[in-house]
């Protein structure tokens, strides 16, 4: 390894040429492949076992997936963020280890929920725009700027079974049995099990109730109803139940005429002014049109605020000129100013409900008039015409707590099969194994490698300048010999001269 570095005189050339470049490698190449080689050697001694035994952690480990529309936003079925430290929650694992049957070994579910973790898997999009963007591709670095990764695939893990008490069966058991519970706690947790009341609608047996508090009661439940049954069908209009050979378009027709039906019991009860005792009822309708006076006024109140706030919204504006001279200007507005609209929409909406319930209380109170004179109380209604209300409340009432069921039933039903029965999955079998250092053996040894010929290039760099530096000091030493060499010859031929002198 060790060379004789003899200086060659040669011109001298100013800066980094090719001609010293490739002096410097004839001189240095063997020396770099074998520090490279020692290095690499000394790599393997080294950060081969590291990779192999030190921190190396045995696991058991399944995987499952999500696959409903928004999970890749990061969202559950209900539009909430998910939540995946539910999959490990104290219920799921309490539950699984009871299913597993393994309650005499895992006596502390704290604890072994202390080993347990949830682990995001990436996603192969994100993976490759990663890959991409280390690459130097200009369009992936852009994107990842921005980019928002959810992922929709995680990996349950129980780290460490063995110190558990758990055998390898035992541990993926255990995992099975989790995902098996979080199935049932998924389903809990966004299954929708019922969305209307229906046992309300019993009414007409207390006789202190009026019939038209009924029908305003009953026409509200039915109008949520009927909000909620248009927006499910939007999301899936060809959407058939199972549970009843229905679908939402369906029940929204029977709603129809069901609403019809109580428009029709309304129309009776007011053209016959039918009231159970109206002498109670005028106190409570007086109560009731002063209240709703209020909410009126309220709800216009509020309307003519948020109208104020769409008004006072500045736009952005941008001008663009085109090829002919024209100047066109765009003006656009934040999403703010749009959910103002849709608001303003909504409180429109309660608005003329209300306004409609304010003139329906108005026109019952006239109604009802002034009791005589004479005795200061109303008389009774006639009891054929409460009878004939009664019964038509009574059937309305079943066919509504019968339809309400049903709506109930077909919106469980679109839930579990549309979102809950195949919104999770599991992906990976159980298995046990171990995972180890998370060292990468491959930039270990390129860095090296790399290092190994750094240091030989700086031995042979001084080595080379070392023998430079003593060539230089021997040149210096010959000329400052050859420079005294003619005194020396000069001071004896001064010597001869004397001498021949004085023998004369």
């Amino acid at each position: 390894m060790e060379q004789s570095y003899v200086y060659e005189q040669e011109q001298y050339e100013e800066g980094i040429t090719f001609k010293k470049i490739g002096y410097f490698f004839k001189k240095g190449w063997l020396r770099m492949v074998i520090y490279a080689l020692v290095l690499a050697l000394l790599t393997t001694v080294i950060a081969v076992p590291i990779k192999v035994f030190y921190k190396s952690e045995p696991l058991a480990q399944t995987s499952i997936e999500f696959i409903y529309d928004g999970v890749e936003e990061g969202l559950a079925p209900d539009g909430s963020s998910l939540d995946t430290n539910n999959i490990i929650s104290p219920t799921v694992i309490a539950a699984a280890v009871e299913s597993a049957e393994l309650s005499g070994i895992i006596t502390d579910i704290s604890a072994l929920r202390e080993h347990m973790r949830v682990e995001d898997v990436e996603s192969k999009e994100y993976a490759d725009l990663v890959a991409a963007a280390a690459n130097g591709d200009a369009t992936a670095i852009n994107t990842l700027r921005t980019y928002e990764n959810y992922p929709t695939r995680f990996t349950i893990i129980i780290s460490e079974p063995k110190t558990l008490g758990l055998s390898d069966d035992q541990a993926k058991t255990l995992l099975n049995k989790i995902v098996s519970c979080y199935y049932d706690d998924f389903q809990a947790r966004f299954s929708v099990n019922k969305m209307f009341a229906s046992g309300i609608y019993n009414l007409s047996d207390n006789e202190q109730t009026e019939f038209f508090d009924m029908y305003d009661l009953y026409n509200e439940m039915l109008s949520s109803m009927r909000t909620y049954l248009k927006d499910i069908s939007a999301k899936n209009p060809t959407f058939v139940s199972t549970k009843n050979s229905t679908t939402f378009n369906q029940l929204l027709s029977e709603l129809t005429t069901l609403e019809s039906s109580y428009d029709m019991f309304n129309a009776f009860i007011t053209a016959n002014n039918v009231w159970r005792d109206r002498n109670i009822a005028v106190n409570a309708l007086d109560v009731k049109v002063k209240t709703l006076k209020i909410r009126v006024d309220s709800q216009k109140a509020k309307t003519e605020n948020l109208k104020v706030q769409i008004e006072n919204f500045k736009p952005n504006t941008q001008q663009n000129e085109s090829v002919g001279g024209s100047v066109t200007v765009t003006a656009t507005y934040p999403d703010s100013y749009y959910d103002l609209q849709e608001q303003l929409t909504a409180e429109y909406e309660e608005l003329r409900i209300i306004q409609n319930q304010y003139e329906d209380a108005q026109l019952r109170l006239t109604n009802l008039g002034e009791p005589p004179e004479d005795t200061g109380m109303y008389p009774p209604t006639d009891a054929a015409f409460i009878s004939a209300a009664l019964a038509q409340i009574k059937s309305l009432e079943s066919t509504s707590k019968d339809l309400t069921e049903r709506v109930n039933a077909t919106v469980t039903d679109f839930y579990d099969t549309t979102f809950i029965s195949s919104s999770v999955r599991q992906v990976l079998p159980p298995q046990v194994t171990r995972r180890s250092s998370s060292l990468n053996l491959l930039v270990i040894y390129v860095a090296a490698v790399i290092a190994g010929l750094l240091a030989a290039a700086l031995v042979t760099g001084i080595k080379i300048s070392k023998a430079n530096s003593a060539k230089a000091a021997q040149e210096n030493a010959e000329q400052e010999s050859a420079e005294q060499q003619p005194e020396i010859v000069e001071e004896q031929s001064d010597v001869k001269s004397q001498n021949k002198t004085g023998k004369k």
